[in-house]
């Protein structure tokens, strides 16, 4: 099994469930915090209209402020070539595109047939390389759906092919409202890694009925090494009913680290990022370890009363 990359997207994932405004200094501050523990790639913002998201109505702002060296460490959302125009005007090098294993999300998502997104895609994919930016994909509900519910795996497989054949670089199965669970997601990796190579296969998965660190790492038992995760485990899909949050990024990877996978990430930090972060936001997050510290294998003295 090789390196994990770890994608953090927490300041765009996680913050655009955030119902108050969080101010443009707070994500640049998550951003850069997380670039200094380590992490290879940060999801940084969106470029989505201010009337759906209006969490991420500064993205211009918060990349101008990071500053041109943080840009190969960043990759940012777009919906459709007006997001990409916009990215791309900010010296962006890797977007994300989504795309749903059903139609009925995608048209909740993004007011679009499944046909639609991929004739987009085909657009969008010829832009960016002329801009000099690399174009992932995510299949969004690649388990379950709010709309249609459970979601046949072939389906996510065929998908995935198509995508590859598209142009994508990377991409990803998601499990947007957290259903997926160690036997599908090992079975879905398994399906799909046949036709993406293993360097450009992703996964993204919730933590919201809690299996979302058993998932990652049967995922990367499968040969996965490409995940993404957020930040004290903020996070939530706006248009998927009951999905709450990623999986913690930090409590993630500790177990990775258990089972021998590399990260390059150091998890003190981190911690201290999730920490800082949910003093800003002033409200706790649901994960576990930047609460109760890296375990050192030190002794931990009795209080004595």
């Amino acid at each position: 099994m090789g390196e994990v990359t770890w994608t953090d997207v927490a300041p765009r994932d996680g913050l655009q469930n955030i119902a108050a405004i969080v101010p443009a200094e707070v994500k640049i501050r998550l951003v850069d915090g997380l670039l200094a523990a380590g992490v290879a790639r940060v999801e940084a913002t969106s470029f989505v209209s201010p009337r759906w998201v209006p969490q991420l109505a500064d993205a211009g702002e918060v990349l101008r402020a990071l500053g041109p060296d943080a840009l190969p460490r960043l990759r940012v959302l777009v919906p459709n070539r007006r997001g990409l125009e916009m990215a791309l005007e900010h010296d962006v090098r890797n977007v994300l595109y989504t795309i749903a294993a059903t139609e009925t999300f995608n048209r909740a998502n993004v007011n679009r047939s499944v046909a639609e997104s991929l004739a987009d895609l085909d657009a969008v994919v010829a832009d960016a390389r002329q801009g000099g930016c690399d174009v992932d994909v995510a299949v969004s509900v690649s388990f379950g759906c709010p709309f249609e519910g459970a979601v046949d795996p072939q389906r996510v497989v065929d998908l995935c092919a198509e995508l590859v054949a598209r142009g994508a670089m990377e991409v990803g199965v998601a499990d947007t409202i957290g259903v997926a669970n160690p036997a599908g997601v090992r079975e879905l990796c398994v399906r799909a890694g046949a036709f993406v190579p293993a360097n450009r296969l992703s996964l993204h998965v919730h933590d919201t009925r809690g299996l979302g660190v058993a998932n990652v790492l049967v995922a990367y038992e499968a040969g996965v090494t490409r995940f993404d995760g957020s930040a004290g485990g903020l996070g939530g899909c706006p248009f998927a009913p009951r999905s709450t949050g990623n999986v913690c990024s930090e409590d993630a990877l500790q177990a990775v680290a258990a089972v021998g996978g590399v990260h390059g990430c150091d998890l003190e930090a981190y911690c201290a990022v999730s920490e800082r972060l949910a003093a800003d936001l002033g409200m706790d997050l649901p994960g576990k370890l930047y609460r109760a510290g890296v375990w050192t294998g030190a002794r931990v003295e009795e209080t004595v009363a």
